[in-house]
């Protein structure tokens, strides 16, 4: 990756690396110098591909965040420093926002979309702030995925929700107001799967995109209402959920534009841990 710069301390440039332990995957990211860096991910579990990448990559320590860092530390070849994971997120956020030209204001929200999701206040004074958050995440896409479409993998359940079309399965403003004129958008969404008679009916490219709207939206609408709470209208949305996954992507953005926000889907969000890590060591 190198559309843009990244700057970091000298000292922590090339040798160093930071390390995201979330419950599901593990992301790892180094910076040789500050037109690029490297990244590589793993299944939380898989600790033998974490520790042989980072020996790979020669790292010298290794700043660490997130539920898994004590294990992480356990079995680390090189010295650990932990910081704060909230912090972490937020200073990856804006360095990546900022490496895409985007001009973040000092206040502004930062949605982590891992397993769960996370809603950070950033810039009253304060540091990063949990404000609010939801169970609805990347753990939600895979569990209900493999309960409603029998898929085990992310990838397989992103795959297919490009060739669906949600309206299928959704019951929408306009088909409660046939006849008479709708208080709302005809095309805003009523209830998920609320068109549904039966499961045969039911199309699986349908369903998965219908899931993406199920977390898209509600996640959006819980950010807008906490951005107004907050005074906030930037939004930088961030995390895994969202790597290479089109249809999640267009809905958040969708549905909090339609709220009058400033939303942006952060490119390699899922590293913003990692990177944000490294960027405060030695602080």
């Amino acid at each position: 990756m190198s559309n843009g710069t990244v700057t970091l301390p000298a000292s922590v440039a090339g040798s160093w690396a930071g390390v995201d332990a979330g419950a599901t995957l593990c992301k790892l990211c180094s910076v040789p110098d500050p037109e690029s860096f490297r990244v590589a991910s793993f299944d939380s579990t898989d600790l033998t591909g974490v520790h042989r990448t980072l020996t790979h990559w020669n790292v010298e320590k290794i700043v660490a965040t997130g539920g898994g860092t004590s294990q992480i530390a356990r079995e680390a070849a090189a010295p650990v420093q932990v910081v704060a994971e909230f912090d972490a997120w937020a200073a990856g956020a804006r360095l990546l926002a900022r490496r895409e030209g985007l001009s973040v204001p000092k206040e502004h929200l930062v949605v982590s979309l891992g397993t769960g999701t996370s809603i950070l206040r950033v810039g009253k004074g304060t540091g990063p702030v949990r404000i609010g958050g939801t169970g609805l995440g990347g753990g939600s896409l895979i569990g209900l995925g493999k309960l409603l479409l029998g898929l085990d993998s992310f990838r397989e359940i992103v795959e297919l929700a490009e060739q669906g079309d949600r309206r299928r399965v959704d019951l929408l403003v306009g088909d409660i107001y046939t006849s008479d004129a709708p208080p709302l958008a005809a095309e805003l969404n009523a209830a998920s799967f609320g068109k549904v008679q039966s499961v045969a009916e039911a199309e699986p490219a349908d369903v998965a995109h219908a899931l993406c709207g199920l977390i898209g939206e509600n996640i959006a609408l819980i950010t807008a209402q906490l951005a107004r709470q907050h005074g906030a209208r930037t939004i930088l949305f961030c995390g895994s959920t969202l790597d290479q996954n089109r249809p999640l992507r267009q809905i958040l953005l969708g549905t909090s534009r339609m709220t009058g926000l400033d939303a942006h889907v952060v490119e390699a969000g899922a590293f913003a841990g990692a990177l944000g890590a490294l960027s405060l060591a030695q602080r």
